[in-house]
């Protein structure tokens, strides 16, 4: 059995804005011609972090964000010089650029390198990884124009962030995040509608009515806790997170020993720390150390003293996010 993943796609969630392949894709697919866009250095403070990217069309249509908004704009128009030429280009905007027009608040110099000769072949090769959640990087050499893809080794902190070395820049691709949420009660229901919204693939596990109900009511798919899922949940790769969500806790040490046999980067668990307590005693009866326990959130979240649905989703997200971002997940 594998894990069903309730994915965003046809209804894209904010971490979407992250990934422009698919659009990229698209146009290039309906004729267009194109140029990716990415940020490859910072001088000072800036919004976005090296390897932020924008995909431009040449009509003007773009996807993707460089800066708080006062950038877009004018990186839109110097994209449709660039597809124009067909000629990669690297400007600087902001601090010690040319273009005194363009402005930027926080006083930075940003880096930008135009491709309009990235191939639709070495796109969907890209897109294809994206798929099979394989890490990789697109490594592009600023004076010449040439990019090939490299892997990129996965450790137990997460992987490495995207970089600039000289004249090369490694931008690095991690999966989409994916969430398996356990357990029942409207803090899972409203955990598992701000995931989703927020472009996070989940995966709902719940067998209660009253769950059942609001969960169908939401238009969220489910699936009941049988031997079969649990055994599943160990093949959580490095880049997917796992939340237990049970008021009553008789299940938890079978799931949570499966889900610590993954590679998820987060594992919360709801309880106070009497609840926590018990768990970690009768996870340790069954051999794990106190590294692997470790892993472990909880009680989850980090909104100290939450108790309702809404406190208690978004704090376990954030804790969640947070270590996404600490692992290079997540920009």
């Amino acid at each position: 059995m594998t894990i069903q993943f309730q994915h965003t796609a046809g209804s894209p969630g904010l971490l979407d804005d992250e990934n422009v392949l698919w659009p990229l894709a698209k146009w290039q697919s309906d004729g267009l011609k194109v140029a990716l866009v990415t940020l490859v250095g910072v001088e000072g403070g800036a919004p976005r972090q090296p390897g932020a990217q924008m995909a431009v069309a040449e009509d003007g249509r773009y996807a993707g964000y460089l800066s708080g908004g006062c950038l877009e704009g004018a990186v839109a128009l110097e994209a449709q010089a660039v597809i124009q030429i067909a000629r990669p280009r690297l400007v600087r905007y902001g601090k010690g650029s040319p273009y005194f027009d363009v402005k930027l608040p926080c006083g930075s110099g940003l880096d930008l390198y135009f491709d309009p000769t990235i191939s639709s072949l070495l796109v969907a090769d890209m897109l294809a990884r994206t798929a099979a959640r394989t890490p990789f990087a697109l490594r592009t050499h600023l004076v010449d124009g040439r990019s090939e893809i490299e892997t990129v080794t996965v450790s137990p902190h997460g992987i490495e962030a995207s970089r600039r070395d000289g004249d090369k820049f490694a931008r690095i691709y991690a999966p989409k995040l994916t969430t398996v949420l356990l357990g029942h009660g409207p803090a899972l229901v409203a955990m598992a509608s701000l995931a989703t919204a927020l472009g996070i693939d989940v995966a709902i596990y719940a067998s209660d009515d009253p769950t059942l109900a609001d969960l169908d009511r939401r238009g969220l798919q489910h699936t009941a806790v049988t031997s079969d899922a649990v055994s599943a949940i160990r093949k959580l790769d490095f880049a997917s997170a796992s939340v237990l969500m049970f008021h009553d806790h008789e299940q938890e040490p079978d799931l949570l020993s499966s889900i610590l046999e993954s590679q998820a980067f987060y594992i919360g668990a709801l309880g106070n720390h009497a609840v926590h307590r018990a768990r970690l005693k009768a996870l340790s009866d069954r051999g794990f150390d106190e590294v692997t326990l470790a892993r472990i959130k909880a009680p989850v979240g980090m909104i100290s003293g939450a108790k309702s649905k809404a406190t208690v989703a978004i704090s376990a997200l954030a804790e969640l996010m947070a270590e996404a971002k600490a692992r290079n997940l997540i920009s």
